[in-house]
């Protein structure tokens, strides 16, 4: 439990290391970073309004990305003209004002890692990104985004895989979420050659191990699977050791853990 916890605490660590690296955040996130503390409504209220109304007297210039996608920019793209739509601050329009520029800058620090880390395209990510839905869909793909996040976060810092193996995963992921909704038990098959494990596997000690062979092809393929574990799956061979292996033959030099013999199967062999 103590090395899932520093796991863990690693990815999340790396992940607020990634949000805090941005440094052309507009008006409006920069903004957010303020207001998302915000303790009442009626200071949700107050903010906007000292905003609006600064903006409104020439009090304050603000810049807003292209393309952004809140009430609040949209309002102060207008002003750059000389005209901005009346708004009244009742209701649930703070609520909802202050969520789209939350969305609006978290989709930004997504899109930023992705396309900085040479993961993914502007384009492939359009549809997670795109203020033509309603905002409950909007929410759902800043989900989707950040779990493909901490995939490829988890990949990095725990599995220390490089980008030739992160880019095929995102693609993956990406066509996932592109056609699916959020479901963050889905199990992505995400391709992985030995090589690329062979050191995480000789400084892991796992309590199970499982290895599948296939060879041939159609009706002459033939599946053997084999499954060891440190567990028995019976107690009386813990005493005449019946069916042991030894880690020493996997890693020399180490202390020595014994494993049992729990699946065997072939899809050619009906066992009795």
């Amino acid at each position: 439990m103590e090395k899932i916890k520093c796991d863990t605490e690693a990815v999340d660590s790396s992940i607020k290391s990634i949000f805090s690296e941005r440094g052309d955040l507009d008006f409006a996130e920069q903004l957010w970073c303020k207001m998302k503390c915000v303790s009442s409504y009626q200071e949700l209220i107050a903010c906007f309004t000292l905003v609006l109304e600064s903006r409104e007297c020439g009090e304050i210039q603000p810049w807003i990305h292209h393309g952004s996608g809140s009430l609040l920019s949209k309002l102060i793209q207008q002003s750059y003209h000389g005209k901005m739509e009346a708004v009244s601050l009742t209701g649930i329009t703070p609520v909802q004002m202050l969520l789209e520029i939350g969305l609006d800058k978290m989709k930004k620090d997504y899109v930023s890692f992705f396309i900085g880390q040479e993961l993914a395209t502007l384009t492939s990510l359009d549809c997670f990104i795109s203020t033509s839905v309603d905002l409950q869909e909007q929410v759902h793909c800043v989900q989707k985004l950040h779990h493909m996040l901490e995939i490829m976060v988890s990949c990095t810092v725990l599995l220390q895989f490089k980008h030739e193996s992160l880019f095929p995963w995102t693609q993956i992921c990406i066509k996932y979420y592109r056609e699916n909704p959020l479901d963050e038990k889905h199990v992505f098959q995400l391709p992985v050659s030995s090589a690329l494990v062979k050191k995480f596997c000789q400084d892991s000690h796992p309590e199970v191990w499982k290895v599948d062979i296939s060879s041939g092809h159609g009706p002459k393929e033939v599946k053997t699977t084999w499954q060891v574990s440190t567990n028995p799956p019976v107690e009386h061979m813990m005493s005449n050791n019946t069916g042991l292996l030894s880690d020493s033959t996997v890693n020399a030099g180490i202390e020595e853990k014994m494993y049992f013999i729990t699946v065997v199967k072939c899809s050619q062999v009906h066992f009795r």
